[in-house]
């Protein structure tokens, strides 16, 4: 027996009709997005982009996410709203409320990202959640980056709670959380923002609905989750078969981690294994699974369907483990601050893994990973504070069959513009530049690296927190590209053996930061002479470079 479709979704069955839908969905969480952006108090939020606003059904399963966010909370997200539906469940949730956690267990891995979650109901029923995460400038502690022992040190952590009971905020919960913050006047301002982007989220959600004459987001999401796993699973069926392992090393505040991974594909589906990584770290590198999962199906999707709009359907051909009690997967109370030291590289080792019998798409590894957050904190001579994060990227690697770019990846976050810090510290930057012959040399050349020199012109003594990874291990090459540059933190022209944790700034003292170039792809005899020489012209490299790198002269370039 057929059942025929109601009138009112038949445009599932629509091809164009469909896309038009999805699409509205994608613009309705990039208003959504824009909303949260324009309303920022920080600039972590407002111009480096490290956040991320989703639409779900009702059940929690992502439907959009905006093109420019950080994309790998849609790993994180979903998972979050199932966390807080187990401690209020959804049928007590009523027209009003909006939920918050920054547990790094049940969120994206760390305290300084708070995650709201917002039901939507129509005509007094619950169908759908709209969410939004976001980095904090503050959350409290120490500010000793990665050399936390705990998660206690590193800040104030907002159990599964109720930050809005029925449009009114919770004004205790909201209270407590900023007498803990060093910034109270930003943190209350972000997250009023993304409840602000939250309800237009929702909103636009339901006007969607309107006009589609649905009272159910169910069907709409069972459609597109469907067609998204099966384009997936398309994708990974064209993958050969097997097991396929790579690890990579990661500098850790005392000693180095090692990050082992398997790709196991079988069919349409693909097992992602961390068996034989290092176990639990006594500081903060360790990685919750929830940001191990969301940074391991991300660079997967990026070989198998990098055009594919980001939903739950992406995923579900994808499984990743890691033993309970490594790196990979880390348990409280662990410190966690700098859970991206470890998140970040795991593009390297599946890139590295898939690399021979994906030659054509995977990229060299990224010298932006770990993406790097210094945060200055201090006073002004007037005596005012300030908090505020300096985020820098280094050169991306080599991309498929283009060289590697100056942007952050796969953390998809972009620099701090030096005139805000300049306006909002009391900073001034001296150089800012990019660094030659950084980029790893390859047929298609790694991402350049950038430099910048930074003077404290306060009275007062300024405290900079940073953790960076890529002094001893840079960022490798693919297929026989080599690999970039490594990171060079100095102050006052003296290197710093350990840039990782906190450190005064006097008066008049200089930091030197130099970013990591990226790693390259393919031998360096296949780089075609023309590439050379726009590499000299542009600065890339040095005439020096060429030479040893190249072993070409300017003069073989010309003639």
């Amino acid at each position: 027996m057929t059942t025929s479709t109601p009138d009112n979704l038949r445009f599932l069955n629509d091809p164009i009709s469909l896309r038009i839908t999805w699409d509205r969905l994608v613009s309705i969480s990039e208003e959504a997005a824009a909303t949260l952006v324009n309303m920022a108090f920080s600039s972590i939020i407002r111009e480096v982009g490290d956040y991320s606003c989703l639409l779900m059904d009702a059940k929690g399963n992502s439907l959009a996410q905006p093109k420019t966010s950080v994309p790998v909370f849609i790993g994180t997200l979903p998972a979050t709203v199932r966390h807080l539906l187990a401690k209020y469940p959804a049928e007590t949730l009523k027209p009003g409320d909006s939920l918050i956690t920054n547990d790094p267990w049940l969120g994206t891995g760390h305290l300084n990202d708070v995650t709201i979650v917002t039901p939507v109901f129509r005509d007094g029923q619950l169908v759908a959640f709209t969410g939004s995460a976001a980095h904090m400038s503050d959350i409290g502690g120490s500010l000793n980056m990665g050399s936390s022992r705990d998660m206690f040190e590193e800040g104030f952590l907002i159990p599964p709670s109720k930050l809005m009971l029925e449009g009114e905020v919770n004004q205790q919960l909201l209270d407590l959380l900023l007498a803990n913050v060093r910034s109270p006047d930003q943190v209350e301002g972000d997250l009023h923002a993304m409840l602000a982007a939250n309800q237009i989220g929702a909103n636009g959600l339901l006007g969607l609905m309107d006009d589609l004459k649905i009272t159910s987001v169910e069907p709409l999401a069972e459609k597109i989750h469907s067609l998204t796993e099966n384009a997936m699973r398309k994708a990974i069926e064209a993958v050969p078969d097997g097991r396929y392992e790579a690890s990579v090393d990661i500098g850790d505040y005392e000693g180095d981690i090692h990050l082992n991974v398997a790709v196991i594909v079988e069919g349409s589906n693909i097992v992602i294994d961390y068996a034989g990584s290092s176990a639990e770290s006594l500081f903060g590198s360790n990685c919750p699974m929830s940001f191990t999962y969301a940074y391991s199906v991300y660079p997967l999707k990026c070989l198998l369907e990098p055009n594919l709009p980001n939903n739950e359907g992406c995923f579900k051909s994808i499984t990743v483990t890691a033993p309970v009690g490594s790196i990979a997967n880390a348990r409280p109370p662990c410190a966690v601050e700098m859970r991206n030291r470890v998140g970040h590289m795991a593009h390297a080792a599946i890139f590295t893994a898939l690399s021979e019998i994906m030659p054509e798409r995977v990229m060299g590894h990224s010298g932006s990973a770990p993406v790097t957050c210094d945060v200055f904190a201090g006073q002004f001579d007037d005596g005012r504070r300030f908090v505020e994060s300096l985020c820098v990227n280094g050169g991306t690697g080599a991309r498929p069959s283009a060289d590697g770019i100056v942007t952050g990846f796969p953390g998809n976050m972009s620099s701090t513009p030096v005139e805000l810090m300049e306006s909002a510290t009391p900073l001034l930057f001296t150089e800012k530049s990019i660094v030659p012959d950084s980029g790893g040399a390859g047929r298609y050349r790694g991402g350049v690296a950038q430099r910048m020199v930074i003077r404290n012109t306060s009275k007062f003594p300024l405290s900079h927190s940073m953790f960076y990874s890529r002094q001893k291990h840079p960022a490798q090459g693919v297929l026989g590209g080599e690999a970039g540059a490594p990171n060079y933190i100095a102050i006052n022209g003296k290197p710093l053996e350990k840039p990782v944790g906190r450190h005064d700034v006097f008066p008049g003292d200089e930091v030197t930061i130099q970013m990591p170039g990226g790693g390259g792809k393919s031998p360096v005899g296949e780089r075609s002479k023309a590439a050379i020489l726009f590499d000299l012209q542009e600065g890339y490299i040095t005439e020096e470079g060429a030479v040893r790198d190249y072993g070409v002269s300017l003069e073989d370039l010309r003639g």
